[in-house]
């Protein structure tokens, strides 16, 4: 049996978009002829790949095996189509697609895949940089290829990569600051400072600066104290660390899908992240 290239193409718009309308309106067909191509593609394999539920949609354990074969099967075509059209060229080619959070994006990911990404200039790259704790979705949805996270994913259809560690640390501005007992994450939900004050009684109030580096700007400006990887401000001539606080060691993550094959662009990213990132993190 062959599955039919159109029902995988609104299977996937669905898992992607996690609802059969925003599906509809990007592959630019009605909902119910959508919805139509999923009843064949579930009468066809004997199951069931979504649950419907007041939240939106979420795919079956079969249904992320399904994500999970056309992510691998979509990196196959695209490096055999890469090499036909290169007419015997010599050169990679592809496409890598990565998440990750703001304070190893541009200071350790970027710099780790640079050398890489200009050796090979037939090879496009699209990062995806948001909160930690949006990158699994993003892996689930197979909008990206790899996640770098500070969290391991318990997941058996998982591989995990240590890349390195964080060193966290306090710091504060070289000047007086006037608002010493603020202390500033990217917002609300971001657990950096409660976490780093767990066992200690310490009172405090908070303020949001939406990324690590808004963050940097505004303790630069003496708006408050935060909790920092070090490898981004140890050249910094206008913060210091502030003493009596113990540093926390966070590990950096590199996860992906299991999967039977993969692409020789997919070997070599994996490959690169872990021999380089390390070096931007110490």
């Amino acid at each position: 049996m062959s599955l039919s290239s159109l029902y995988l193409d609104a299977f996937i718009g669905i898992a992607r978009a996690q609802s059969f309308s925003g599906a509809a309106k990007t592959l630019n067909i009605s909902q119910s002829a959508l919805s139509q191509r999923i009843r064949n593609l579930e009468e066809d394999l004997g199951l069931s790949l979504f649950i419907r539920t007041s939240g939106g949609i979420q795919l079956t354990e079969q249904g992320q095996k399904l994500l999970r074969y056309c992510q691998t099967k979509d990196s196959l075509e695209e490096e055999l189509l890469s090499d036909i059209k290169a007419q015997g060229q010599k050169g990679l080619s592809g496409h890598v697609r990565l998440g990750t959070y703001s304070s190893v994006y541009r200071s350790v990911i970027v710099p780790a895949l640079g050398e890489f990404l200009s050796a090979h200039p037939d090879v496009s790259c699209e990062f995806h940089c948001t909160q930690v704790d949006e990158l699994p979705a993003l892996l689930q949805r197979s909008e990206v290829d790899f996640i770098v996270t500070d969290t391991k994913i318990d997941r058996s259809h998982l591989e995990c990569e240590t890349l390195g560690r964080e060193q966290l640390v306090l710091i504060e501005s070289r000047q007086k600051s006037q608002r010493g007992h603020y202390f500033l994450d990217n917002d609300r939900n971001d657990p950096v400072t409660e976490e780093f004050f767990r066992n200690k009684k310490l009172k405090y109030n908070r303020s949001y600066f939406a990324d690590c580096y808004g963050i940097i700007d505004a303790v630069e400006r003496g708006l408050g104290r935060a909790i920092m990887p070090l490898h981004l401000i140890k050249e910094n001539k206008k913060l210091r660390v502030s003493k009596g606080h113990k540093a926390k060691n966070i590990n950096v993550y590199l996860q992906y899908h299991s999967q039977p094959f993969y692409s020789e662009l997919h070997k070599l990213v994996i490959n690169e992240l872990i021999a380089r990132a390390q070096i931007f993190l110490k």
